[in-house]
């Protein structure tokens, strides 16, 4: 077969028209053509959360269990470490990137350390350098063009390319020379470092991965292959895609340009937009979108000139946008809490990042309204929506399942069960469920007179938060809150937490977005536009600028992701997080500051707009 041969589908679907369903529409006519099983077809998406995602509801369509469907919907990076034969020992860690940064002498912050060293990440040279190998690995690029990548260095800690390093003595960006007493980080040199520790060490990173699949001609078993979320994938993926495309029937690729979340990892629009395909289809209608908060998002993602054009149809006429400007943590608080007293309607808060997001969880927890996070599960998990739940149960005298009974079992703490033994417990619960001849443990229940008679001091919901073990500080202040408070009629996943990268796909009636930055994002996007002195309203656009004065594509498609998961009411928050870059709506919508206040301004962006 050759790349001829094979029929490429480019399927584009924006906010809330039921791409994923179409994709997975498609994944099931193709099982139903004679002589096509489930195994002949490969599923790939971005993330493993978006995979787990498609696993789970094409498993549902299938009547099968989701995990054996592993793999058949997984990442290009799963598939790598497969069609590889890799062991988890095989794989570079934070450990090895600490080790290799101290004794290479530079400094190096652990990604999974405390919140607080996120924004230092970004200014962490060992990071940026790392960070800059794979961005090169991703982008395939040279190590010569290292500075190309979206950071700004420090001249007085890096060398920075000959033609504008005024240290330089001669030679071009391959062969460089310096004084002898520039002691200045040879970034080239420092990456070169890093790659060979990795070869040394018999480590390998997903760069690393993709590439060695791209080079070995390394394919999969399948006759199909569906792509989703195409407009995420590098260079270096779609490499692997184009090895593997000669030897397939059909291919699917489906995605949005406009949704790109994943450009400072190298993801390029471009690859979707300009894919060579035998058929586009474009699907018409928002099933989540009403008219208004489609037309300010239109209006919002209009000045990315390069984009396939969508004209989606509302879900419904009318919605709501608003807008508060300088809100203290507090008046969010207020009106989140309002807006659950006043509507049952589903709520997500969304920032652009996570430690903007525990700074209003610090706030928000003591109101007792439970709320899960979708960034990580260190809230409201459904080990501790089991564990409510059962307390509750025993109290009311109530028959428990055999799930609950066994996050109690698991999570009360040992005074609970007095002088018993916490394994009688765990054989009880095993003992009914051989008894009722069941295999999941949601499908039998215990009397709670079992309950106590294996754990008498099981807590009353009050003191539920005071006999817990196996829990982060945030669940147990969460809950100490919920059980003193008067919201425990609220559904645990009624209010969502998390950054706007996190909420992709996802949706909302009520949508908060917090346009504050990071000195990180602002630090890529001065690095990306054409000339930094020549950005109207600022002397030069630096990472420090703040307000920013104008919005570049990439981080204009992340605010899009975050506005269009509205169905009712958007709020964007401008100047929320103290100390951190205020993006002013005005930039946001018209990508220039205006003088208009923001009445004005919502109100002219409500408006349909004009066809060009």
């Amino acid at each position: 077969m050759t790349e001829d041969d094979t029929a490429v589908t480019r399927l584009f679907g924006g906010p809330g028209s039921g791409k994923t369903t179409a994709l997975l529409d498609r994944v099931e006519e193709l099982i139903e053509e004679e002589g096509v099983a489930i195994e002949d077809v490969l599923v790939v998406s971005y993330t493993r959360a978006a995979a787990a995602e498609i696993r789970d509801r094409l498993a549902e369509r299938l009547g099968v269990n989701p995990r054996s469907l592993k793999g058949t919907v997984e990442t290009m990076h799963a598939k790598a470490y497969e069609l590889l034969n890799l062991s988890r020992g095989d794989v570079i860690g934070e450990r090895n990137k600490r080790e290799f940064c101290e004794s290479y002498g530079i400094e190096f912050e652990d990604e999974y350390e405390s919140a607080r060293h996120r924004r230092a990440r970004s200014t962490t040279i060992g990071n940026k350098i790392i960070a800059t190998s794979q961005w090169l690995q991703r982008t395939r690029k040279d190590v010569a063009d290292w500075h190309d990548v979206p950071f700004q260095w420090d001249t007085e800690e890096v060398r920075l390319p000959p033609d504008i390093d005024p240290n330089a003595q001669q030679g071009n960006k391959y062969t460089p020379t310096w004084p002898a007493d520039d002691d200045r980080i040879d970034v080239p040199e420092a990456i070169r470092a890093w790659r060979a520790y990795k070869g040394e060490e018999g480590l390998i990173g997903f760069a690393d991965m993709l590439e060695r699949v791209q080079q070995r001609s390394l394919v999969p078993s399948v006759e199909y292959l569906v792509i989703d979320e195409f407009q995420d994938i590098t260079t270096l993926q779609h490499a692997v895609y184009e090895e593997w495309k000669p030897h397939l029937q059909r291919v699917l690729i489906a995605g949005d340009d406009d949704q790109v979340v994943y450009a400072w990892q190298g993801a390029d629009p471009r690859l979707l937009l300009d894919a060579d395909v035998s058929e586009d289809v474009i699907l018409p209608n928002s099933y989540r979108l009403p008219s208004r908060v489609l037309n300010v998002v239109n209006r919002e993602i209009r000045h990315i000139e390069e984009r396939q054009e969508k004209d989606l149809e509302p879900r419904t006429e009318g919605g709501a946008v608003e807008a508060m400007s300088s809100p203290s943590t507090l008046d969010l608080v207020r009106n989140v809490r309002a807006t659950v007293e006043e509507d049952d309607g589903t709520i997500m808060v969304l920032f652009r990042a996570r430690y903007q997001m525990l700074r209003f969880i610090d706030e928000f927890i003591d109101q007792g309204i439970p709320f899960q996070l979708l960034t990580d599960q260190r809230m409201w998990t459904d080990r501790l929506t089991e564990y409510v739940e059962a307390v509750e149960r025993v109290e009311a005298g109530d028959p428990v399942s055999g799930l609950g009974a066994r996050r109690l079992a698991d999570m009360l703490a040992g005074a609970a069960f007095g002088t018993n033994d916490r394994d009688d417990f765990y054989d009880a619960i095993d003992e009914r469920k051989d008894a009722a001849g069941v295999e999941d443990d949601a499908d039998f229940e215990v009397d709670p007179a079992l309950v106590t008679e294996h754990a008498p001091f099981v807590p009353e919901p009050t003191a539920a938060a005071e006999m817990l073990r196996k829990v982060t500080n945030y669940q147990e202040r969460s809950m100490r809150a919920f059980f003193s408070g008067e919201y425990q009629g609220v559904p645990t996943d009624r209010v969502r937490l998390g950054t706007i990268h996190s909420a992709k796909g996802r949706e909302a009636d009520h949508v908060y977005v917090s346009t504050d930055l990071t000195e990180k994002v602002v630090e890529q996007m001065a690095a990306s536009v054409p000339d930094a002195k020549d950005v109207t309203g600022v002397r030069e656009f630096t990472k420090t600028t703040d307000p920013v004065p104008v919005l570049t594509d990439n981080e204009r498609r992340v605010f899009y992701v975050g506005m269009s998961r509205a169905r009712e009411r958007l709020v964007l928050l401008e100047n929320l997080v103290g100390g951190a870059p205020t993006l002013p709506i005005d930039v946001l919508l018209y990508n220039e500051p205006r003088e208009m206040t923001l009445k004005e301004m919502l109100a002219e962006a409500e408006a349909p707009m004009a066809a060009d």
